[in-house]
């Protein structure tokens, strides 16, 4: 019997976490690498962090490295854009890269979200609250 992996959605938060060595996320990391869990990250979340990669960036670069069974992205398409849009008018919340976020999240149905930001997201998304790992 196989152990299931657990999925992540990695918000902005956790990707300057992951940069700054956070022991949490190199933990999950290790996860990763393994193939114990599994990281998903919105196209939206990585523009807003990416600097070009270097320096600090080389942890992250080496995650978005890891292959699609490890770390898989989320383009931020126009149906993504779209989607996006219909829940930022449903749930009042402007911040577009909090709602890609909760977007993927609810499309993924059971992943959790790590986060530093536990109010942004329920504020995009209430029933996102008991998925929710803070860091």
């Amino acid at each position: 019997m196989t152990t299931p992996v657990l999925t992540f959605v990695l918000d902005t938060g956790a990707l300057i976490a992951l940069e700054r060595a956070d022991r949490r996320l190199t933990a999950l990391l290790v996860q990763v690498r393994a193939g114990q869990a599994r990281v998903v990250v919105p196209d939206a979340v990585l523009a807003q962090v990416w600097r070009g990669g270097s320096g600090r960036q080389a942890r992250i670069s080496a995650l978005l490295g890891l292959g699609p069974q490890r770390c898989t992205s989320v383009p931020l398409d126009t149906a993504a854009a779209k989607r996006i849009g219909t829940a930022i008018s449903e749930s009042g919340h402007r911040d577009v890269v909090d709602v890609h976020v909760a977007v993927v999240a609810t499309d993924l149905g059971d992943a959790a979200v790590i986060t530093s930001d536990r109010a942004d997201l329920v504020a995009a998304h209430p029933p996102l609250v008991s998925r929710i790992v803070d860091i």
